[in-house]
């Protein structure tokens, strides 16, 4: 039966529901692989700091860097989903479905998993937003109850204000990865530089470089 000519609601939400579910179980899936493949699907063996233990998932992310980045699973990504795959472990049965990828994300910043069940559930209950929900993971964290009003449902207060000034060394380190990245982009350049590029291309790039420029003029007066 076909929906009426200006009804598209309906189509509209089984087609977001495609999406949200193709999401989240494409990473809950690549996440079982890369712990399957890589630590014998032992979640301890992933998050133990043994010197000793095996490094292959690190080397294979060194070896293929440029491959998955091609197809959208970097480093952080692929380590996203294995703490996805990990949070939804012990989840109740039918709770996964019901949920966000960005929900499992937020879940995977709690280590306990009765509480990771009591979020995931309040989550659905109350329909938290990612935000809600990170909001009330770190309400938890701190030792706070997550309820901020009980008398309008369960409801995450939001966390106090951290210093989140980044660290001077952090900064630095993070300068010189943004070089090892720009001098892989200018040997990108070197093999297309022959070709042509559209004007809006160029515009682009102008623009671009001419913010290059300005940073790089800022940050030598800094130093001087």
């Amino acid at each position: 039966m076909l929906v009426p000519q200006h009804d598209h609601q309906a189509t509209l939400d089984r087609l977001a529901q495609l999406s949200r579910n193709h999401l989240l179980f494409f990473r809950l899936e690549v996440g079982r692989l890369i712990l399957q493949d890589y630590f014998g699907g032992d979640i301890q063996a992933y998050y133990s700091h043994d010197p000793k233990k095996p490094s292959s998932f690190n080397a294979f992310v060194e070896s293929c860097r440029d491959q998955l980045n091609e197809i959208g699973l970097g480093e952080q990504v692929l380590r996203s989903c294995i703490g996805a795959r990990i949070a939804v472990a012990g989840l109740p049965e039918g709770t996964v479905e019901r949920l966000l990828f960005s929900h499992v994300v937020e879940l995977a910043r709690v280590e306990d998993g009765p509480t990771r069940s009591l979020l995931a559930q309040a989550t659905l209950e109350n329909q938290w937003s990612s935000r809600q929900l990170r909001d009330a993971v770190l309400s938890i964290r701190a030792g706070k109850w997550i309820d901020a009003n009980p008398a309008e449902g369960l409801q995450p207060a939001a966390p106090e204000e951290e210093d989140k000034s980044p660290h001077l060394g952090r900064v630095v380190t993070r300068f010189e990865r943004s070089v090892e990245a720009l001098d892989e982009l200018a040997a990108q350049w070197q093999q297309v530089r022959e070709k042509k590029l559209s004007s809006g291309q160029k515009n682009r790039l102008r623009e671009v470089l001419e913010r290059f420029r300005n940073r790089l003029a800022e940050l030598e007066k800094d130093l001087a």
